[in-house]
């Protein structure tokens, strides 16, 4: 049965110096400690055959073999084998390669079955080659972030003031990709690639400006320009396709409106006051933007009830609906969660409860989904107005986020007096933030809530706190890095406080 070991590290370079300097082979003896030589023997497209050879072993003895390597930049990826085998029936590598905000994270995975002749086990060889990548990888972690530091000896210039200045291009960066959003580039290369003349005349663009915004796309991996002139789609941009369930064509649509723009202009606000911008740049909080700005409005509700249904089965399967007999959204907006938790639960109902404004725009949606007969509707406040009393399971989903600590509370013991001694459920659907210097997306909604809504993202220790002291505890152990559960059972409060916020 086929051995497969899989290992990682983290380099402290830019993306660029890493892809470049380790899809090198003929530098390997370079980069890694075991290799003495590197020789090429043939290049074929994207592909090389080279042959190994390594430093003699303790026993003096020298390997070597040949292998092929196919590395494809669009992904990131590298395809391996070595065609002469040796020890092994066939051993194959997989190399990945994934941005992450310290560096680039590099991944190997080795997949491989030793003959029957080898002296060495299967196991004996997963553990040889577990401890030499170990040793390898650290090699090339050094070596690559020393080159990263002395830039102008191994490549043109400081490469990490580079990946700055890529950095400070975000704002050109995401305007490229709303341009290609609101013409359906990705729409229009899904078969395949198609000329700029062509492209801009489906699109109704000016042929030399929509040239110069693909070629800027292209360098960054959105798009590929061909020799040919022609461009094709990539997989990134495969996510801005129309007709994919997940299209982030939503978001970049949200992300082009004036109530984000002009607000993340006026961040450094939020960062000396720690208040939102909108009141610096809007000139009001969201709320009254949205109702002195409908269109803006309308583009948000949209885009968040989109958003909001891509990972409703999950959810539920955390929630289980079917153990509870009637299931209170709090602040559900239209009623999709709800509809899709009472469809998993046939004997249950459900109370809706949203703002006045709301309610009378939630029968279509309950209707269509079968459940607006077992749904009662009460408009209210969460602030202010008594929460449903009759209830064996609450839900809070994308709400706590949007509020700072001390109106977050206000809702949690506003649920925990409706359930009163009882033996009650609450689901908190949010975000819970990862530690440490990894890529999370919930660090990029935190800001959105600073400088839009005046809320925070939080992470697990700060959702104990906060719920303790609202009278809840957790009863599992939610993920982090994407949006989960957090069930909550009635307890006493905890007392605990931290420095307000």
């Amino acid at each position: 049965m086929p051995v497969r070991i899989d290992n990682q590290i983290l380099v402290n370079a830019p993306m660029d110096l890493v892809w470049e300097h380790t899809n090198d082979v003929a530098g390997w003896p370079d980069l890694f400690t075991e290799y003495a030589a590197a020789e090429i023997l043939e290049h074929d497209g994207d592909s090389v055959t080279f042959r190994l050879t390594t430093h003699p072993d303790p026993d003096g003895t020298v390997w070597s073999w040949v292998s092929r390597r196919t590395p494809d930049p669009a992904t990131r990826t590298v395809r391996a084998h070595r065609i002469e085998t040796g020890p092994f029936e066939f051993m194959d590598i997989r190399w990945e390669y994934r941005q992450e905000a310290a560096g680039v994270a590099m991944r190997w995975i080795q997949e491989f079955a030793v003959k029957r002749t080898s002296p060495i086990t299967e196991d004996g060889m997963r553990d040889r080659l577990n401890r030499n990548t170990a040793v390898q990888m650290a090699h090339i972690k050094q070596v690559l972030e020393s080159r990263a530091r002395d830039g102008a000896e191994h490549g043109p210039g400081d490469l990490h003031a580079q990946r700055l200045l890529y950095l400070t291009c975000g704002l050109r960066l995401a305007a490229v990709v709303t341009a290609l959003a609101e013409l359906g580039i990705a729409d229009l290369t899904g078969g395949g690639p198609r000329g700029v003349a062509e492209l801009a005349e489906l699109s109704g663009a000016h042929p030399d400006a929509l040239y110069r915004v693909l070629r800027c796309a292209a360098s960054v991996g959105i798009m590929a320009e061909l020799p040919d002139g022609r461009f094709e789609s990539t997989p990134l941009a495969e996510a801005l396709r129309s007709d994919r369930p997940f299209s982030l064509l939503p978001l970049a649509e949200l992300s082009a409106q004036p109530f984000v723009t002009m607000s993340y202009g006026a961040l450094a606000y939020s960062v000396r006051t720690g208040q939102p911008a909108t009141t610096a740049a809007l000139g009001s909080d969201i709320w009254r933007h949205f109702e002195d700005h409908p269109d803006e409005g309308e583009c948000f509700d949209r885009v968040m009830t989109d958003l909001g249904r891509w990972e409703t089965d999950r959810h539920l399967d955390a929630v289980r609906p079917e153990r509870f007999g009637r299931i209170a959204d709090i602040g559900g907006g239209h009623g999709h969660f709800l509809a899709a938790a009472l469809r998993r639960a046939p004997d249950a109902s459900g109370v809706l409860f949203e703002q006045p404004g709301v309610i009378p725009r939630v029968d279509p949606t309950l209707a269509a989904e079968g459940v607006l007969e077992r749904v009662l509707r009460v408009g209210g406040d969460f602030f202010t107005d008594p929460l449903p009393d009759d209830c064996d399971a609450y839900v809070l989903k994308a709400v706590l986020h949007g509020l700072p600590d001390g109106r977050a509370e206000r809702v949690l013991r506003a649920v925990r007096t409706a359930i009163g001694d009882r033996d009650a459920r609450l689901f908190v659907v949010e975000q819970v933030v990862s530690g440490g210097n990894r890529w999370d997306h919930a660090k990029f909604l935190d800001l959105d809530m600073l400088v839009l809504f005046g809320g925070r993202e939080r992470r697990l220790d700060e959702w104990r706190l906060l719920l303790g002291r609202c009278g809840f505890e957790l009863v599992n152990r939610p993920g982090e890095g994407h949006w989960t559960v957090l069930e909550c059972r009635p307890a006493e409060e905890t007392g605990e406080t931290e420095e307000p916020r």
